[in-house]
Order: structure tokens, then C-alpha cells, then sequence
């Protein structure tokens, strides 16, 4: 029997935003669907005693894909070739099991499933399994890592496992779940808003790499007392732009919006200097720059005290410090 839709909607897997909605009596069709939508290898097979049905709703986001489907009869799934997804896995009823070596895992209600695909020799969904299923090519993952520690991601994460869906973390899970879901229907859907759509795809991807164990746990470890390096990027252009006037540490910590211990340590990690020493130096270059300019006419006094050096004496010295001369003789050699 051929695939039909449902509210006329498309009946071929999602290229954009809009939803898609695919019911089938033929398993054939049903892999075929899959497949495309997935870019997954998958062999579907219909349980011996049962007849078999499925009833999938896709969307796209943001190249992943949120799925809701319904099989009353069943199902069994062999993977194919190993092209790795990353899924997350929440079920209504029924129940699904994926072997994973010698382990099966089990997602059924209360009980989410977290999985790298590729790891899955095969799997079965009960009798009336009806779950919502989140997917991400590994490599949309591996990039969204990369953005945000700056380092290569070479190797599989090695994601296999299970969570209570009524634990803090599942219920956050869920709640972002339920948000795509909603931001995906109607007018004026997240569709319109690409760039929305890719952040709330990466804020559910950072939440599965923050709380679960996997290959490159140990980064967010290292970093859990320190800012990630576009945090840091982001307070040198903040001291960069306000590099004349009052400008505290605590301020620069306020406008990135982090502890100041911890961009203290960021500083100290990323840059190997203090966010102290960093708006000094940025400040002492301004000096420096304008006591070399010929066309400069201010005083050596007021020109410190327009880059925030009040202190005479403190601003002598550490210019000699940076420059091994005294303002004067930056002066005297323009």
C-alpha cells in the first residue's frame, strides 16, 4: 500500500522546516523514508505476529531532525552501513531496545535513550511503541564542539546510554524537546529564523555532551572553572572598546556575563596574563601611540589621564616597565 498523507502535507522526507507527516502499511517505504530523511543505512522489518504500520511526523532543524512516530505493530531494526547519529530518544509508550555490544538498551516510558548510532548493531520497537526521537549527524556534533573549545574532534563520541526522564536533566531534555516541537508549527515558524533554529539545535547538543559521559567529557571538566575562549574574545573586544576611562575587572566580568574569578582564569588559560595586566597593557599601548604621534599637543599628564592613569607616579613606572623608557623619552624621539 503506498504512503498517504495526513492535512495534505508533503509525504517525502523534510528538506525544510515544515512538517512532514507519512503514514505506510509497507515497511519498504517506510526504510526508504527513513533512510533519505536520516541519511542513516537502515533495514526495517515487521514484527513476525504482527501486521505492520507506521506513522511519522518529521521536521527538519537546523540539519537535525525531530521525529514523532507511532508503530502499533512493531518493528525491527538491523543497521546497515555505520553512519553515525547522534539520538536522543523519548518514549510515550511501547518501548524501544537497541543492542549495543553485549548491553541492551532500553528506552520506555520514564526512561529516555542518549546514542551514538553507530554503536547499535539492531534494535526492536514494542507493540504500540509511540516516542519522539531528536537527531544529529555526528558530524553537525563534532562541529559543534569544535565552535566551542577550539579544538579538532577526531574520534567518535561513544554516547550509549539511558536517563530518567523525570530527573532535572530529563526534564530539561524534554522541556527543549517540546520547545522545538512548538517553535516547528504554524505560521511563523522557527523555519524563518535560521540562526535561532541553529542555537536551539546546539543548546539541546551542549546539554547531552555537559551531562553524560563520552570521549571528550574531560574538556568540559577542564573548563567547568573557566570561561570557553569565544568568552574571553568577547571581554578583550569589550576592553578593547572602552579603553579610556574608569574600567574595573568586575565590569569587564559583568558585560560577558561570568564570574570574575572565572574570567580570571580564563585570562590565565587562555591568554597566560590577569584581565588586570591585559587592560594595563591595552591602555599603556594607547599612551605610547599617542606620545610617538607628531601631531600630538597634550601633555604627557593629560594624555595618562585620558587612558585612566591617575596616579603619576604608578603610571611611570609601569610604563617603564612595558617600554623600557620613560614617557619623556617616547616623547623626545617622535
Amino acid at each position: 500500500m503506498p504512503p498517504r498523507s495526513l492535512d495534505n502535507a508533503p509525504t517525502g522526507p523534510p528538506e525544510a522546516e515544515a512538517p512532514y507527516r507519512f503514514v505506510s502499511r509497507d515497511v519498504g517505504e517506510t526504510q526508504a523514508w527513513l533512510i533519505a530523511l536520516l541519511r542513516r543505512d537502515l533495514l526495517l522489518e515487521p514484527l513476525p505476529t504482527e501486521p505492520f504500520e507506521a506513522k511519522l511526523t518529521g521536521h527538519a532543524l537546523a540539519r537535525a531532525h525531530l521525529v514523532h512516530a507511532s508503530y502499533p505493530g512493531g518493528m525491527r531494526l538491523k543497521r546497515g552501513d555505520a553512519h553515525d547519529n547522534l539520538t536522543l530518544r523519548i518514549v510515550a509508550s511501547g518501548g524501544s531496545f537497541y543492542s549495543v555490544g553485549r548491553e541492551t538498551l532500553a528506552a520506555v516510558p520514564g526512561r529516555g535513550l542518549i546514542l551514538n548510532t553507530a554503536l547499535a548493531e539492531g534494535g526492536e520497537y514494542a507493540e504500540g511503541s509511540i516516542h519522539s526521537t531528536f537527531t544529529v549527524h555526528a558530524e553537525e556534533v563534532a562541529r559543534t564542539l569544535q565552535d566551542a573549545f577550539e579544538r579538532p574532534v577526531t574520534a567518535q563520541l561513544g554516547l550509549a546510554t539511558t536517563f530518567e526522564v523525570g530527573s532535572g536533566t530529563g526534564a530539561a531534555l524534554s522541556g527543549i524537546m517540546a520547545a522545538m516541537a512548538a517553535c516547528l508549527g504554524g505560521e511563523g515558524a522557527i523555519s524563518e529564523a535560521p540562526h535561532a533554529a541553529r542555537m536551539l539545535r546546539d543548546s539541546l547538543i551542549m546539554l547531552i555532551l555537559e551531562r553524560f559521559p563520552h570521549r571528550y567529557s574531560a574538556w568540559f571538566e577542564r573548563s567547568a572553572a573557566a570561561p570557553a575562549p569565544w568568552q574571553i574574545r568577547r571581554a578583550i573586544a569589550f576592553i578593547d572598546a572602552h579603553d579610556s576611562g574608569p574600567l574595573t575587572v568586575q565590569d569587564v566580568a559583568d558585560a560577558v556575563g561570568i564570574g570574575l574569578r572565572s574570567l580570571q582564569e580564563g585570562f590565565r588559560r587562555h591568554r597566560q596574563i590577569s584581565p588586570h595586566d591585559y587592560i594595563k597593557q591595552v591602555r599603556l599601548g594607547r599612551v605610547r601611540a599617542e606620545l610617538s604621534d607628531p601631531q600630538s599637543t597634550r601633555r604627557i599628564e593629560e594624555i595618562a589621564r585620558h587612558w585612566g592613569f591617575v596616579n603619576r607616579g604608578h603610571f611611570a613606572v609601569d610604563y617603564r616597565q612595558a617600554f623600557g623608557e620613560q614617557p619623556s623619552e617616547t616623547r623626545r624621539r617622535r
